[in-house]
């Protein structure tokens, strides 16, 4: 807004908006100097110096202010897409506080580096639950195998103690492996174990035996034997538990935790990359950062949506990359995504279209 100085007649108050202006024009004229890939116009150099000076003087004109309007215009259209937001955002008002740019560098490369370990962890705790998985299937098929030959071999011979020896073996290592298993699912319990309770059926046909050893004076060896069973019942219990929730939780990572890192991952890169080149290009803006911070969630649920829509070994072309691929492809570039569920969609759209329009006369033959 401009009020008449009652001091000077010709001459009129600037307002804090065209102030502003003025100074920015001077910030675009020096970015324009060093820059040297944009030429000058003297022109409009020479209003925007002449209006910094008459701004000091007061000596200011509705013509003058015309003029700077003008000018600033046609700088701003001759450095685009740089703009003075972009260039204020990359360079440093104090020495010893980096500028919007450089806390966003530093932001997304700490947060890079943060989800980099998740990843590398979630992928390693992963991996190794897989293999204890595994080879603990295996042992315990294994071992119930030698179980059989032990029973069918001749006792006191050279083949039975070898067998011995072997389902012995067998089951060392199958302790081994579920102890291992055991730690590995504390993880997800926070420290807890499973209690491993005799279901109510079998529990009373255990107590049932007992009383009936009881009443009929049974020897130690029959207690001895009830005994074992019990705690052999316990141990089955504890152990198929302990691998239902292994295999529960390795599903849980390798179709939601694992692609959702990876999808996060490759938009983190996706960002580190197009912000060094906004930087260089003077281009970035505190809406690049909203920007960015859109395409992480986007590049995340990206990845972790992969895995439903999409069979990477049904894929032409793409057979040969794993699903944790495919989620930080799609990470990094979730257009890809979003341009294949789009197609996916238009071809449902049609076909529904399609089909109600071939039903169509069939119903109008049936009202006839």
């Amino acid at each position: 807004m401009m009020m008449i100085n009652k001091k000077q007649s010709n001459s009129i108050e600037v307002s804090a908006d065209i102030a502003q202006v003025i100074q920015e024009g001077q910030q675009l004229i020096s970015y324009m100097a060093k820059n040297g890939q944009v030429s000058l116009a003297p022109e409009l150099a020479e209003v925007m110096i002449n209006a910094k000076y008459k701004l000091q003087k007061k000596q200011w004109s509705p013509q003058d202010e015309a003029d700077v309007l003008h000018s600033y215009d046609q700088l701003a259209k001759a450095v685009s897409p740089v703009s003075m937001e972009s260039i204020q955002a990359i360079s440093r008002v104090d020495n010893d506080k980096p500028s919007q740019a450089e806390r966003a560098v530093a932001w997304y490369r700490r947060y890079t580096l943060v989800a980099l370990l998740c990843l590398l962890f979630a992928q390693i705790y992963y991996l190794f639950g897989h293999a204890l998985a595994h080879d603990l299937n295996a042992l315990y098929e294994s071992r119930n195998e030698w179980q059989l030959k032990v029973l069918k071999a001749t006792p006191d011979s050279a083949e039975y103690d070898q067998v011995q020896q072997s389902y012995e073996e067998v089951g060392q290592r199958l302790d081994a492996n579920y102890n291992l298993l055991k730690v590995w699912n504390r993880v997800w319990l926070f420290g807890l174990t499973f209690k491993s309770d005799i279901p109510p059926y079998s529990k009373e046909k255990l107590d049932v035996e007992l009383r009936r050893l009881e009443r009929e004076q049974a020897n130690a060896t029959d207690l001895d034997n009830l005994h074992l069973a019990e705690t052999r019942l316990k141990a089955r219990l504890q152990l198929f538990e302990n691998m239902l929730f292994a295999q529960s939780v390795l599903e849980v990572l390798q179709g939601y935790i694992l692609p959702l890192l990876y999808g996060l991952l490759g938009a983190f890169i996706f960002v580190l990359r197009d912000l060094l080149k906004e930087i260089k290009a003077i281009t970035f803006t505190s809406d690049s950062e909203i920007r960015y911070r859109l395409r992480l969630t986007l590049g995340a649920l990206g990845g972790m949506i992969i895995g439903w829509f999409l069979n990477p070994q049904e894929l032409s072309g793409l057979a040969s990359l794993s699903p944790m691929a495919m989620a930080f492809l799609m990470g990094y570039n979730v257009d890809v995504l979003f341009a294949i569920m789009d197609q996916v969609i238009d071809k449902l759209r049609n076909a529904l279209a399609n089909n109600a329009t071939s039903q169509a006369p069939v119903d109008r033959k049936k009202i006839d």
